[in-house]
């Protein structure tokens, strides 16, 4: 079984000085920022509820449409879902 970190899942940019202070950094749950319909994000929203990053990482889910938790918020291909 391989284990991924969160880490492992943050965008590669130009720019990923951003991405070296997300909140979400070094998680190793990565399972919780992809949660099922019926399970909660509480974990996930948590985390990132004090990252310095969120509003950006939320404008990047949108921008490329992403699923997921993502700034705090679950998105489903780029789109705020809760």
């Amino acid at each position: 079984m391989t284990t991924v970190i969160l880490a492992d899942l943050l965008p590669v940019t130009d720019d990923c000085d951003d991405w070296d202070v997300a909140a979400c950094r070094g998680d190793k749950h990565p399972d919780r920022w992809f949660p099922d319909p019926s399970e909660p994000l509480d974990y996930a929203a948590s985390v990132c509820a004090c990252c310095p990053i969120a509003a950006a990482c939320g404008d990047y889910a949108v921008a490329t449409h992403q699923s997921g938790v993502w700034g705090g918020r679950e998105y489903r291909r780029g789109t705020m879902v809760r």
